[in-house]
């Protein structure tokens, strides 16, 4: 592998535990115009630790688990998208937006592409395309299914980018302000080897606006 590459992983193995934004906690309904959103997390990662002294990508023992908390900010701009920013204590930042294509803000099922842009410290970049999936059985429950694909890039000139592939699962409780747990899990490849990352976190969202 790159050592450029292990740069952005010691980094985040002793100062920033992560190199990407992988949380959910979202749905796949829009906010509506002129509403916003304050969230906030706990979660929990277990990775690969590229820098074991025995490492191989294939071997599941060689694994960090680190936490960190995440704010998440959301507003909506019009009835069906919404645009936010993130910053978590690993010192990642991103700016989104989703679109509601399916559904409405009462709707029992709802969907929402999105499109993420992240960065941790300058020295690494992320692009995101989740899909937001949500399913409500009552007022106050929602089932959250938000499948990903990220490139992650690292700016010391290399082409080389390392893929997740994999997703979030979620359940959310409340009208207003909700409370929940969210677990993610993803295929993470570099140069053609493969190796699973877990994320677990709980915590809420609280809205404002004519809800």
């Amino acid at each position: 592998m790159n050592r450029h590459y292990y740069l952005c992983m010691l980094l985040a193995a002793f100062i920033i535990p992560s190199c990407a934004s992988l949380t959910g906690f979202e749905e796949g309904r829009t906010l509506g115009e002129e509403n916003s959103e304050v969230g906030i997390s706990v979660n929990f990662t277990r990775a690969p630790n590229l820098f074991d002294d025995a490492f191989d990508i294939n071997d599941e023992d060689i694994l960090i688990t680190f936490p960190n908390t995440e704010i998440n900010y959301k507003y909506g701009v019009t009835e069906k998208l919404d645009i936010g920013a993130k910053f978590s204590t690993n010192f990642n930042g991103s700016t989104y937006a989703k679109y509601q294509l399916v559904g409405d803000q009462s709707s029992q099922f709802a969907l929402s592409p999105g499109l993420e842009i992240g960065a941790i410290l300058g020295s690494a970049y992320s692009l995101s395309i989740p899909i937001y999936m949500s399913i409500y059985p009552t007022e106050n429950l929602s089932i959250n299914i938000n499948p990903r694909l990220m490139y992650q890039f690292v700016s010391t000139g290399t082409t080389e980018a390392a893929t997740y592939l994999g997703g979030n699962f979620g359940l959310l409780f409340g009208t207003k302000h909700k409370f929940g747990i969210d677990i993610g899990y993803y295929n993470v490849g570099l140069n053609e080897e493969n190796q699973s990352l877990l994320t677990f976190g709980f915590g809420g969202k609280f809205r404002f606006g004519d809800l």
